[in-house]
C-alpha cells in the first residue's frame, strides 16, 4: 500500500467545479503511508472521519470521487493489516476469500451499529456473487441499495462507517465484473 500511495494520480476537477484541496489530500496520503509503512499511527476510522477543505476559489483540486474510492480501499486495506491478514494481490479489488475473512469492528460506545447478523448475510451473498462471476447473483444496483438495519440493544452490532466503505468496494467491484460481462 506504501508504493500506492506514491503512485496515486487523482484526477484534477474540471474548471468551474471545486475539488479537494490538493495540498490536503498529497499531505494526508503521505500519513497513510506511513502509517503502512510503520512510520505513524492511522486508524481506519480516522481516515474515514476526515474531511478536506475545498480548493481555493480559482485552483481546481482533486476529483472528490476519486479521492474517495481510494481512501475507501485505504482502509478495507488498513484493516487487513491490523489483523495481520493481507488482501490477495491479484488485479481483481476484491475475492471470495477476502469477503470471508472480513471483520467489522463493534460501533464506538454511545453510537448505534448495523445488525450484525444483517451484515453477514449480505457477506455470504457478495462472496457467493464473487465466486460465481455471471449475470446472475448480486448485482451493483442491489448492493448500493441495502439497507441495514440497526442493531437491537444487547445483540451484536457492526460501525456502520466500517460497513459503508467497504460496501463501497463491493459496488465498486460489482460494477467492474458487471462492465466486463457487458464487453464479453
Amino acid at each position: 500500500m506504501t508504493e500506492d500511495v506514491r503512485d496515486t494520480r487523482f484526477a484534477r476537477t474540471p474548471a468551474g467545479h471545486r475539488g479537494y484541496d490538493a495540498t490536503e489530500v498529497d499531505a494526508f496520503c503521505e500519513r497513510i503511508s506511513a502509517a503502512f509503512a510503520g512510520r505513524a499511527m492511522l486508524s481506519a476510522a480516522q481516515i474515514r472521519d476526515h474531511e478536506f477543505a475545498s480548493a481555493a476559489l480559482g485552483h481546481s483540486g482533486y476529483d472528490r470521487d476519486q479521492v474517495d474510492d481510494y481512501l475507501d480501499r485505504a482502509c478495507v486495506k488498513l484493516e487487513y493489516a491490523r489483523r495481520g491478514d493481507a488482501p490477495h494481490p491479484g488485479p481483481e479489488p476484491l475475492s471470495p476469500r477476502d469477503v470471508q475473512r472480513l471483520r467489522f469492528s463493534a460501533p464506538p460506545a454511545g453510537r448505534d451499529g448495523y445488525a450484525a447478523t444483517e451484515v453477514d448475510t449480505f457477506l455470504d451473498v457478495v462472496a457467493t456473487t464473487l465466486a460465481h462471476a455471471g449475470p446472475t447473483g448480486l448485482s451493483s444496483q442491489d448492493a448500493k441499495a441495502i439497507d441495514f438495519g440497526p442493531a437491537r440493544p444487547g445483540l451484536a452490532a457492526y460501525y456502520a462507517d466500517e460497513v459503508d466503505a467497504f460496501l463501497d468496494v463491493v459496488v465498486r467491484t460489482l460494477t467492474e465484473q458487471e462492465q466486463a460481462h457487458t464487453v464479453s
